[in-house]
């Protein structure tokens, strides 16, 4: 199928002109208005959308906003006059491929076009299919993902990865270098949590023999190793002020200048920052560099929680099954409990749950008691808590109480074995790790109920 592409302006000569320039490219849809261009996209394919920004009736902001939001979303390049043109800039942050300015250059425009057309035919994400990179999914949030990933890998700006804990930021980001033109140089990832602050400088810059105390040697950093490829800072929002500070001036001055040395050393790196925290929230209270923050904002990427993509859940618990223990299939009730939990830890959270599955399984079927209590708890709809609850099981209370009873249940069994986890979780018939996670889940601390236990009887 060749492409197609939407022209939206509320003035018929520009449209004929841009028409008229693209036209041999690709089969032109002209719209007077971003109110019928919404009506066109809504209903038709379009693989990229040229638009004006300033329009009486919906405007180009609105426009790009909606095409993002579509399951397949087309490139937009916004048409701005230089009044409007840092409103353009700030539409680029929220995925628009490219502007052009008024008057703008016929050339310009074809060759922008061309490019764009060019990396749209190259495209390697299928919407039939449920892995890119090595992520799982085909919702529309993973979708949406993936072709903005897509179309900022060939770029060499800086991107900022923001998602919660265990959503998968490092495969975004190797998904970023593997469809980069630096594929074939270093990636080297980092966590930033994970290294000493007062280490931080010389991991990612080297140093110098004699800096301090124990630098024997001289050493290459982070950066230098990088060079030529991709440096991927996770947590980035654990760095201290000093190397954020030295960070920026290396985003500036792409040159690095070890500890410990006077001169700097040019490097080659694109940098790719990953982080679960609100870094807005750390810039106004001074935690983060405003200056740090705006080199990074250019482009980001928002890992959607696996709670926003419940319809993917299936396809990663088959995947890691197959992966992992692929004699194993999901019961339905198995993957009814999947799907009704929050995930709080997200994929990793889930992987982990289907490894323990595994271990306890028996037959080839997983079944819903297979995974961890705190999973399929609420996964069933119970009737009202007895006054007999701790007489039972933790599964045979599960199957008495709703969710919101589990609580007073768990309660009830340290109330009677006066706070001791060991005992309770026997009463229980779990794991004794599974009961503390039931605890710091419902904000129970089992030494409010030392005391003497309660008879049995």
């Amino acid at each position: 199928m060749s492409a197609r592409i939407l022209v939206i302006d509320d003035k018929p000569n520009m449209r004929r002109l841009i028409a008229s320039v693209l036209e041999d490219l690709a089969e032109v849809v002209c719209v007077e208005g971003g109110a019928r261009a919404l009506e066109r996209l809504r209903r038709e394919r379009f693989h990229l959308v040229v638009t004006d920004i300033k329009m009486p009736d919906v405007d180009g902001h609105e426009v790009l906003r909606v095409a993002r939001q579509l399951e397949r979303p087309p490139d937009v390049i916004l048409v701005t006059g230089f009044a409007t043109l840092e409103s353009a800039i700030e539409a680029l942050r929220d995925g628009a491929a490219d502007y052009v300015t008024k008057p703008f250059d016929p050339d310009e425009l074809r060759a922008k076009v061309v490019q764009i057309l060019a990396r749209a035919r190259a495209t390697t994400v299928d919407p039939a299919a449920s892995v890119w990179h090595g992520m799982v999914g085909r919702s529309a949030v993973m979708l949406q993902m993936f072709h903005l990933v897509e179309r900022a890998a060939p770029s060499e700006a800086s991107v900022l990865i923001l998602g919660e804990s265990g959503t998968g930021k490092e495969l975004v980001a190797r998904a970023l270098h593997a469809s980069s033109p630096r594929a074939d140089k270093p990636f080297v990832a980092v966590n930033c949590a994970a290294i000493p602050s007062s280490l931080m400088e010389a991991e990612l810059f080297g140093h110098a023999r004699g800096a301090f105390t124990g630098a024997t040697t001289h050493r290459v950093g982070l950066f230098e190793e990088a060079n030529g490829g991709t440096l991927f800072l996770d947590e980035l929002g654990e760095l201290r002020r000093s190397a954020q500070a030295k960070l920026t001036r290396v985003l500036e001055a792409r040159a690095i200048r070890r500890v410990g040395e006077a001169h700097e050393r040019p490097v080659d790196v694109r940098v790719i920052a990953a982080t679960h925290r609100d870094i807005p929230s750390l810039v106004a209270q001074e935690a983060f560099r405003e200056d740090l923050f705006y080199r990074l904002n250019t482009c980001i990427v928002r890992v959607p929680p696996l709670r926003e993509r419940t319809e993917d859940i299936p396809l990663l618990a088959a995947w890691f099954l197959e992966h992992g223990t692929p004699r194993l299939q999901l019961s339905a009730e198995a993957t009814s409990a999947l799907c009704a939990h929050a995930w709080p830890g997200n994929v990793r959270e889930l992987r982990s749950a289907l490894a323990h599955a595994a271990i306890v399984a028996e037959g080839e079927t997983l079944a819903r008691d297979d995974l961890p209590p705190e999973v399929w708890l609420g996964s069933t709809a119970p009737i009202e808590p007895s006054p007999d609850l701790a007489g039972l099981t933790y599964r045979e209370a599960l199957e008495r109480v709703r969710a919101d009873g589990v609580k007073r249940y768990l309660e009830v069994l340290l109330e009677r074995v006066g706070g001791n986890v060991v005992a309770a979780s026997e009463l229980a018939d779990v794991e004794r790790e599974s009961f503390y996670r039931l605890c710091r889940k419902y904000g129970i601390n089992p030494t409010d109920f030392r005391g003497p236990a309660r008879p049995r009887g």
